[in-house]
């Protein structure tokens, strides 16, 4: 039976051709990471049983080429600087041989530019060392990407109704990551909220699904003034779509939680008046916020187990949460 273990053993090694020194491995659910100097390597994990039963089955040498492909070729569209190449790679003789053409290869490695620690956008959100104008050039340096993006599939025939209750049951079921902090009732409550507005929002609504990413404070860098979404493919086929502000909401609720109001409405206005469009209805904007923040507030309660210093933000935006939602 095929094992990753020898590859992984190599790359913690640094036996990575044209690296020197040891990486900083860092291991998420469904994948190994590698940091180098300049360099990051990243490789999909074949075996993890809770992400190819609920999201995406990658099991499969083929289907975790496939997704493999599909998500360097997303995120390179949107993040040229960031995704330089998908590399194949085979482990032969106790070395790791790179490869021109993936028929031959074992896994494919994802190789993304290392950007300066401290970068990320969640680490500078609980820092608080970022400016109003920052954020406003974050919502417009977001629309920019956002705007040059071009899916070159089909998108689903559903209204926008349909893919918001699509979500969800999946919002819930995310939410009883975090029950040790979430209880039952606090959970039914938020869902309850969310159920509704989904209903009164979208009922009747004729516009079109557009492309969506899964984009948060997380999966964003920040540096010398540029922004650069990271890692944003949605590991769910059907989470690719979604009603149109969704993306910029997403990130934008990190910010409102984790830095205040008025950032908050600086990255609204520098998304809006990049596309020249109309900002959502109040009813819209309070849905895309509890969606959002439900699912970050779970997402840190999990990391935390793992980082402590997610703990503190995690309780940050868990109280946001509360009071929003009493709002």
């Amino acid at each position: 039976m095929y094992s990753q273990k020898p590859l992984l053993e190599l790359l913690r090694a640094g036996k990575v051709p044209g690296e020197s020194g040891i990486p900083k491995h860092i291991e998420t659910v469904i994948s190994n990471v590698f940091l180098f100097n300049e360099r990051v390597y990243k490789v999909y994990k074949n075996d993890n049983e809770f992400f190819n039963k609920n999201f995406h089955d990658i099991s499969t040498k083929e289907e975790r080429f496939a997704f493999s492909i599909s998500d360097f070729e997303w995120n390179h569209q949107l993040a040229k600087e960031i995704y330089l190449r998908l590399q194949g790679v085979k482990v032969e003789g106790g070395s790791i041989i790179f490869l021109n053409e993936s028929k031959n290869a074992e896994e494919l490695l994802l190789v993304t530019t290392q950007l300066p620690a401290g970068t990320v956008l969640l680490d500078q959100l609980q820092k608080g060392n970022l400016t109003e104008v920052d954020f406003y050039e974050i919502g417009k340096q977001f629309a920019a990407r956002e705007k040059g993006f071009v899916w070159r599939g089909e998108f689903p025939d559903e209204s926008l109704l349909e893919n918001m209750l699509g979500r969800y049951p999946d919002v819930i079921e995310w939410v009883k990551n975090a029950e040790t902090y979430l209880p039952t009732k606090e959970r039914e409550e938020y869902g309850k909220q969310l159920k509704g507005l989904i209903m009164r929002v979208y009922t009747g609504e004729t516009a079109s699904v557009t492309t969506c990413f899964d984009f948060h404070s997380l999966n964003a860098f920040y540096a010398d003034q540029m922004l650069y979404p990271f890692d944003t493919y949605p590991p769910k086929d059907s989470w690719r779509f979604g009603p149109p502000w969704l993306n910029i909401y997403r990130l934008a609720t990190d910010i409102f939680a984790l830095a205040g109001e008025k950032e908050f409405r600086a990255v609204i206005q520098g998304y809006r008046e990049c596309l020249n469009i109309e900002t959502p209805s109040k009813e819209t904007e309070r849905l895309f916020i509890i969606y959002a923040a439900l699912i970050m507030v779970s997402s840190l309660y999990m990391l935390a187990k793992t980082d402590t210093d997610k703990k503190e933000t995690a309780g940050k935006y868990h109280d946001f949460l509360k009071w929003y939602a009493a709002s």
